[in-house]
């Protein structure tokens, strides 16, 4: 990320933590949907209806993808969790 602005940082911080938060729903995503037909599958094979579907996680909103990051800046720019005004020496 050398040579550029604030804004350009911030805007692939953006796209990093969405980037993240996407991946990471798509995997729970997965989950719960190998999971539900696996369960679907034993309810088949043992005669019964099949389980109720536990649905899956909410997408990331805005805002999530907004606190991430602001949690990548906080790592990236080497402050302090607690505060985030300050710099570490």
């Amino acid at each position: 990320m050398s040579n550029m602005t604030p804004f350009e940082i911030r805007l692939e911080l953006l796209k990093m933590a969405q980037s993240m938060l996407e991946s990471d729903y798509y995997g729970k995503r997965e989950i719960i949907a190998n999971q539900y037909a696996v369960e679907c599958e034993a309810a088949k094979l043992r005669g019964e209806n099949p389980p109720k579907h536990p649905g899956y996680p909410p997408f990331p909103s805005e805002q999530d993808i907004i606190v991430k990051a602001q949690t990548l800046n906080t790592f990236v720019s080497n402050l302090p969790i607690e505060n985030k005004t300050t710099k570490k020496s």
